[in-house]
């Protein structure tokens, strides 16, 4: 069976490993920080060794990518980066990967990969009209409709995150990282999510208030995707979105509040089940069908 090595580029890091041709891991995931700063990064030469190690272990016949941003898919290039990842755009995988390795590579945005996973392995891609959220550093957005993702004449279809939500960009309000942020200046002490859930699960007040009006924001913008689109259904990605059961009632709550109607709020919450390796997944999916055109 066939190998291809899946990497997936996020804003504060890699994770990458061995797939064959059904999505199913021949390796363990790995994870490699992202080391950029203010003036300089290097994405690429971190992805251009993880492929180089892996080759060494490894027949792989091709470099499947899922990477933050938006992604120009022809060119496999890095079209447009906003603030979450500095110096990232112009970045140019599929030519690097070619001229390294003689290895064809594509190259796809990860909450589009996210989407394509969940719809693969999901047995979802027979539906008509899906979105997807990704919630984590800031918040990334896909659609899907009649069969192929929509991207926009600019590749930047579904980029939710800069929607103007109450004077504040969504992803400023309903990020994971904003939810932390709210967080810690209550607390005063530093928390990451998995923190701030237990505590909310133990019963917090101040936690559980932060975190209502944390969803109250994330309902204002899946409102508005409801709206728009009224999608057959909305995979809600991201580690946090792992805590399905305290979180789907409560946030389905919200979205009702926020509709005019129920007739608006038909979508069907999908929380999405493949975790950290969807993205690597999806871009394998990716990978082969632009293979096959």
């Amino acid at each position: 069976m066939t190998n291809y090595f899946c990497i997936d580029i996020g804003g504060t890091s890699i994770k990458s490993g061995v797939y064959n041709e059904k999505g199913e891991a021949i390796s363990p995931s790995k994870t490699t920080p992202c080391q950029n700063t203010k003036t300089q990064n290097m994405i690429l030469d971190t992805v251009l060794d993880l492929t180089a190690r892996i080759s060494v272990e490894y027949s792989i016949a091709g470099v499947a990518i899922s990477s933050s941003g938006v992604i120009d898919p022809e060119k496999g290039e890095v079209a447009y980066a906003g603030y979450t990842i500095p110096n990232f755009q112009g970045t140019n995988f599929k030519d690097a990967i070619r001229a390294h390795f003689d290895l064809p590579c594509e190259v796809e945005n990860d909450v589009n990969c996210v989407l394509l996973a969940e719809a693969w392995q999901g047995k979802l891609l027979e539906q008509k009209n899906i979105v997807c959220l990704a919630v984590g550093t800031g918040v990334g957005g896909a659609i899907y409709q009649n069969g192929k993702l929509v991207r926009g004449i600019s590749f930047c279809a579904g980029e939710i995150g800069y929607l103007n939500v109450d004077g504040h960009k969504f992803q400023d309000l309903a990020s994971t990282n904003a939810l932390t942020k709210r967080a810690q200046e209550v607390l005063q002490k530093e928390l990451n999510g998995h923190e701030i859930m237990a505590l909310a699960k133990a019963g917090n007040p101040q936690i559980l208030q932060v975190l209502d009006h944390w969803l109250i924001d994330l309902a204002k913008g899946i409102s508005t995707i409801m709206y728009l689109l009224n999608p057959q259904q909305i995979i809600l990605g991201g580690g946090i979105m792992e805590q399905v059961a305290f979180l789907k009632p409560r946030l389905e709550e919200k979205i009702t509040e926020q509709l005019i109607s129920p007739i608006f709020g038909q979508s069907q919450l999908y929380f999405a089940k493949l975790g950290n390796k969807a993205g690597m997944v999806g871009a394998l999916y990716h990978f082969l069908t632009r293979q096959k055109n």
